[in-house]
């Protein structure tokens, strides 16, 4: 689990900041391969529902950084503010890492949200 989600911190810190599409594609292909990277682990039976809900977490969070993208397409920056403000994912992911880190497993990763840029408001 350590090494799927130090791939996706680096990966996302490959992807950049600049808050353009491109970057938010990168953040999502990031995340789709980190949930399919997770879901393919065989956990101990006492981290399996906590798997499984980070799974659907990097689930989430790729489908709320889709919206974001596709709202830096179209270029309105209420709904790019809105969908950033939508982003909630990353607080649920690390609730669920938390709680693994509580029962003993050694996850020292945790995933930041996305920030919101002066120019979109924040």
């Amino acid at each position: 689990m350590q090494s799927v989600l130090v791939r996706l911190a680096s990966d996302f810190r490959a992807a950049g900041s600049t808050g353009t599409s491109a970057t938010f594609r990168r953040m999502k292909i990031s995340l789709d391969r980190a949930a399919s990277g997770l879901e393919r682990i065989r956990p101990p039976a006492d981290a399996t529902a906590d798997q499984q809900a980070l799974v659907s977490e990097m689930r989430d969070f790729a489908s709320q950084i889709e919206l974001v993208r596709a709202s830096v397409d179209f270029g309105d920056v209420t709904t790019i503010v809105s969908h950033l403000r939508d982003v909630n994912a990353p607080a649920a992911i690390n609730r669920t890492l938390d709680r693994l880190t509580a029962r003993g497993y050694d996850i020292s990763v945790r995933v930041a949200g996305v920030q919101r840029s002066a120019s979109t408001g924040g």
